[in-house]
């Protein structure tokens, strides 16, 4: 198993890594979640203060998945064919794109589209899955933000994407280690920890490519809905990795038996799912 990252190692990349600090709407998001006369006019408010945000909501409502071919001019708009619970799990998300990187070279505008691409797959899976936590529709969007992070620190990180793309999931962090001293694994988990995300979210990010990550048992790494947003989002990235014929996901033979169990999906099933994702997603770009 994975191992929590020591003290020395936290503080080394620390020293190396510009982390924004949390920021404020955040913490306004997350009131609105526990505040029991949540408005449509709230939450519109407080994305509205935020103009950056704004665009990234408007952006990622308008995807094929999300938008179906709807025109959606307004976070007013967004908000009320969504569903409030739904823009909050999102935008909470989207402030992560919005602090990490106020510079978008294609490079980072490409790995983001990407990542949105997976957040909207598995914010439709997790519409398929009886009592998944709102932290679970918001992981997709954090679970690779380590990367972001590299992107603007390493010149030659972008190259380094194209060989974990070739890569089976327990041998990612093993190329990044070697090219570049630390993994996207332990700089998102200390995203995660430096914005105060629930310890089981951080350590779901830690341990995503882990061989250990779906164990059950009073040993396990992870309880039960950090397992889910584990399994959820490597789903949604087969869904993504595929979507060009032709293209194969390396790491998804190792990990489709546990992760399908865990869903309580079949192979059929799955495919199914997943032609009809893919259609969905060729008909409605």
């Amino acid at each position: 198993m994975t191992p929590l990252i020591s003290t020395d190692e936290r503080d080394e990349l620390l020293k190396n890594l510009v982390i924004p600090p949390r920021p404020d709407v955040l913490d306004k998001l997350m009131g609105l979640r526990q505040d029991p006369d949540i408005t449509l006019q709230k939450l519109d408010d407080i994305i509205n203060e935020d103009p950056a945000l704004c665009v990234a909501m408007l952006k990622a409502a308008n995807t094929p998945i999300l938008g179906r071919g709807r025109h959606i001019t307004s976070v007013h708009l967004a908000i009320s064919l969504l569903g409030i619970k739904n823009v909050i799990s999102l935008v909470s998300g989207l402030v992560l794109r919005t602090r990490l990187t106020a510079e978008t070279p294609p490079a980072l505008e490409q790995f983001w589209d990407g990542t949105l691409q997976i957040a909207m797959i598995s914010s439709a899976l997790c519409d398929r899955i009886v009592h998944v936590t709102d932290d679970c529709r918001s992981f997709a969007l954090f679970h690779n933000c380590g990367m972001a992070i590299m992107l603007m620190r390493f010149p030659g990180y972008s190259r380094t994407l194209r060989l974990v793309e070739m890569a089976s999931d327990d041998r990612i962090g093993l190329v990044e280690q070697e090219l570049h001293g630390t993994r996207h694994d332990v700089v998102g988990y200390l995203v995660a920890r430096s914005w105060n995300m629930p310890e089981n979210f951080a350590k779901a990010i830690l341990m995503q490519n882990d061989e250990t990550v779906m164990t059950t048992g009073p040993d396990a790494p992870l309880n039960h809905d950090g397992r889910m947003m584990v399994a959820v989002t490597r789903a949604a990235r087969h869904v993504w990795r595929t979507l060009t014929p032709g293209k194969e996901d390396a790491g998804w033979d190792a990990r489709k038996d546990e992760v399908l169990n865990y869903l309580g999906m079949s192979d059929v099933e799955f495919e199914d799912w997943v032609d009809a994702m893919h259609q969905e997603l060729v008909v409605t770009a």
